[in-house]
């Protein structure tokens, strides 16, 4: 957790002024993190709030009013145009209206004590560019909230070629927890197809390709090229139905 001072929004302190911006009579929280915000609203009223999250591994933020002045302002808070499904409550009421690609705006007369809470659905998914796009053409992505998943040579058998990887629709890709991998990340565990017949020359005819089932784990793209060399990709051709 990290504390954002009075000062968001300076030049020599541009973290804040992404996570936060301030509206004509409130707030609105644009990035989600473990913090502790104190600063003052356009008419000079204090603010203290905090917020408490794992996100992005999880898609549950808590934020508590601390400190906040008597009269109405608004709580604006990002909805990412992924999160379909999101919940929003505020002391256990929930809240209207919320839709993705948009803030959610809540205007009432705060208090110490107040409790907001966002849930944002962390469902696993895939993911397709434009099919103008040749080079992910019939390829998917995986992604998982905000994070896009890639899968690296590191997770493979020995000498296995990066173009050999697919993906099952029919296998789930379940998150698993890992604080100790990586400096603390969420993977993606699951059962891969790894294509064994030999290919040669440029062209060939195609027949019924054989695939091998490989159990292994997909790790964020961020985190990739640090296990030594090897391949990494993103996009990968997927299997429907099997």
């Amino acid at each position: 957790m990290f504390l954002l001072s009075a000062k968001f929004g300076e030049n020599n302190c541009p973290i804040p002024g992404w996570a936060y911006s301030k509206s004509e009579n409130g707030i609105s929280v644009n990035l989600y993190g473990g913090n502790k915000l104190e600063t003052t609203l356009l008419d000079g009223s204090v603010i203290k709030m905090k917020q408490e999250t794992n996100y992005p591994w999880n898609g549950t933020v808590k934020i508590t009013i601390e400190e906040c002045k008597d009269s109405p302002y608004e709580l604006l808070l990002r909805i990412p145009e992924w999160a379909k499904g999101t919940k929003v409550t505020v002391n256990n009421q929930s809240v209207d209206n919320i839709i993705p690609g948009n803030f959610a705006k809540i205007e009432r007369k705060w208090t110490a004590g107040d409790i907001i809470l966002l849930d944002m659905p962390m469902e696993t998914k895939f993911v397709e560019g434009h099919p103008r796009i040749e080079e992910v053409r019939n390829q998917v992505a995986v992604k998982r909230g905000p994070v896009v998943y890639c899968i690296e040579s590191a997770d493979l058998p020995s000498q296995t070629d990066i173009t050999s990887v697919y993906l099952s629709s029919n296998k789930m890709l379940v998150p698993t927890n890992r604080p100790d991998f990586l400096g603390g990340v969420t993977t993606l565990e699951g059962e891969i197809l790894i294509r064994k017949d030999k290919l040669e020359g440029m062209y060939r005819e195609v027949s019924a390709p054989i695939f091998e089932k490989y159990k292994t784990n997909l790790i964020p793209y961020y985190a990739w090229s640090n296990r030594g060399q090897g391949e990494m990709t993103v996009f990968l051709p997927v299997i429907w139905g099997q």
